[in-house]
């Protein structure tokens, strides 16, 4: 397994044990309609949902939260969740969030709850 991934197995491995997560994925390619730079895909890691909300989860380590690639996906993904949720309250369903989340800040200890609040975007 390589480094990278270890931040999200522990992730995957919060979110299976989290009472307040009733589903979680991680998407297909092509799941999702998002593009940023001018064609390039984005697939968020995870979506998470909760009682109340739909999250698109980012988990990418702090060496790349300045790179141009990541914050044109996370600006791509910020506004999906905006009109996803202006869909989701005209048609009675719950609000998306875009969480970016550093992946030193994830532990086994962690709850998504605590991660959400402290990493929500949106």
């Amino acid at each position: 397994m390589t480094q990278r991934k270890i931040p999200e197995l522990t992730f995957a491995k919060v979110i299976e044990r989290d009472d307040d997560v009733k589903n979680w994925l991680r998407p297909a390619s092509n799941e999702f309609n998002i593009t940023y730079n001018h064609g390039h895909n984005y697939e968020p890691d995870f979506v998470v949902e909760t009682e109340n909300m739909i999250f698109l989860v980012e988990v990418k380590g702090e060496d790349k939260i300045n790179d141009p690639d990541v914050i044109a996906k996370k600006e791509r993904a910020v506004q999906y969740c905006e009109a996803a949720s202006r869909w989701a309250k005209a048609n009675g369903y719950k609000r998306w969030r875009y969480l970016f989340i550093p992946s030193k800040q994830i532990a086994a200890n962690s709850s998504f709850s605590n991660l959400a609040e402290r990493f929500k975007e949106l």
